[in-house]
């Protein structure tokens, strides 16, 4: 693209992934046809620079989301993500063209970028991303599918008349982006982010972003405000390869938890060690989140907010097999701890009414008694496969991914006595199909 007598490079890059879908609730079961969802999804990207004196350059970054979704989402996205549940294949929609990021940089070999506008904080998938396994987009901490099926508990109804009001993911909430269970400030932003040259294999990257708009707080200039730092290495010791990062996260406030007047601090963690000549590699992430604020409990005391953490491992071997390219087998495990900072101190007898079950039980004999959760547990597991084709720059993949909660319960019947009310719920089960093509 000319521009008087410089020259802007374009460049049009992204890919296309779908997959087919099949899960079960221990009840209802369905099958959807979709793509991933937010920045997994569909997207192509248009980049480019141009030359501003030797060892300088500026450039920008449009890069936007195309799930496809006919006449807006009238009819449903073709989305099977973040929001999707038992009724409807994109209930809350991330199913419209987005724009994922527009922003503009300038850069120096020798003293790093200042990028600026509408773009990835540095906290941002920082620690997902130390997954060099290569099967990052199909499955990783990231509760990009299961989050939105509603919670079916044991000895309930049939049917959807057995359902909850609550989701998976009201035990997997980030106070700043919701719930998804890891990469807590996982979301684009308005903001300015500093990116470090490389030494020695490490580089660092520092932002400041305002944390979506003021519209989620109701008040101008209400919107938190966040900083946020993270640390990179990449490196070969011997015959083993490593990627890890570092990122921690500071708001002066929040959105989804029960008090968003409360600042936030994040640590997140995620490295990989790949034996090379083998392809054995394992990867680890660690976040943790502590909100300071307080709410009021059952029994009418404040307290603060629980902190809550979450972790997940991938043991992968990946290996050239046949003349496709590379075959990466893998399996994982995640554990996510008391994410229920959006319900502490909040009545959740709504959520059980007729539904039966014991929750249900104890709420509906007498409209005074009230319900709260104390404590969670969410369980992931599952096993992967993907195939890349070099020649095409493809994946193919299949996965399972199995979910099982544990929830601690007290009641507080209508005199004011409070008893430890035992709820299972029903496992979920997502098997999961799809490709992904580059360009």
């Amino acid at each position: 693209m000319q521009k008087g007598n410089k020259k802007v490079s374009v460049t049009v890059s992204g890919w296309v992934i779908e997959s087919m879908n099949w899960w079960d609730d221990g009840a209802l079961t369905d099958s959807w046809v979709g793509t991933k969802d937010a920045d997994l999804g569909s997207r192509f990207a248009i980049t480019g620079s141009a030359t501003i004196a030797p060892g300088w350059s500026g450039g920008y970054n449009l890069t936007v989301t195309t799930p496809g979704a006919w006449a807006g989402n009238l009819l449903n996205g073709n989305n099977f993500g973040i929001f999707s549940n038992q009724f409807a294949q994109d209930s809350l929609s991330l199913g419209s063209i987005q724009t994922l990021y527009s922003y503009m940089y300038i850069k120096s070999d020798d003293y790093g970028t200042i990028n600026l506008g509408y773009l990835s904080p540095a906290s941002d998938n920082a620690a997902v991303l130390a997954d060099i396994s290569g099967t990052v987009i199909e499955s990783n901490a990231v509760f990009f599918e299961g989050g939105g099926f509603l919670l079916r508990p044991k000895n309930a109804a049939s049917g959807f008349a057995g359902l909850s009001g609550m989701t998976w993911g009201n035990f997997l909430n980030c106070s700043l982006v919701g719930p998804i269970g890891g990469d807590c400030y996982g979301a684009p932003q308005s903001g300015i982010r500093y990116d470090s040259p490389t030494f020695g294999g490490f580089r660092v990257e520092a932002s400041y972003t305002d944390d979506y708009s003021n519209s989620f707080r109701g008040a101008i200039n209400d919107a938190p405000e966040i900083w946020d730092l993270a640390v990179f290495y990449t490196g070969d010791w011997a015959d083993f390869k490593i990627s890890a990062a570092y990122s921690y996260t500071q708001s002066n406030g929040n959105l989804f938890s029960v008090n968003q007047t409360g600042s936030t601090q994040i640590h997140q963690f995620g490295g990989t060690v790949m034996h090379a000549p083998t392809g054995l590699g394992i990867y680890g992430y660690y976040n943790y989140e502590e909100i300071d604020a307080n709410y009021v409990n059952y029994n009418g005391v404040q307290q603060g907010i629980p902190s809550w953490d979450s972790w997940y491992l991938k043991g992968f071997l990946k290996r050239t097999w046949n003349p496709l390219g590379a075959t990466v087998l893998y399996g994982e495990y995640g554990q996510y701890n008391d994410g229920f900072n959006g319900l502490a101190g909040v009545d959740n007898c709504a959520s059980f009414a007729g539904v039966g079950g014991t929750a249900s039980n104890f709420c509906g004999a007498n409209a005074a008694n009230t319900l709260f959760v104390t404590g969670s547990e969410v369980e992931r597991w599952g096993l992967g496969a993907v195939q890349e084709i070099d020649a095409a720059a493809m994946h193919v993949f299949a996965r399972w991914q199995h979910q099982a909660a544990d929830i601690d319960f007290i009641g507080v019947n209508s005199v004011g006595n409070t008893q430890a009310v035992s709820q299972g719920f029903e496992d979920y089960d997502l098997f999961q199909v799809g490709g992904i093509i580059f360009f």
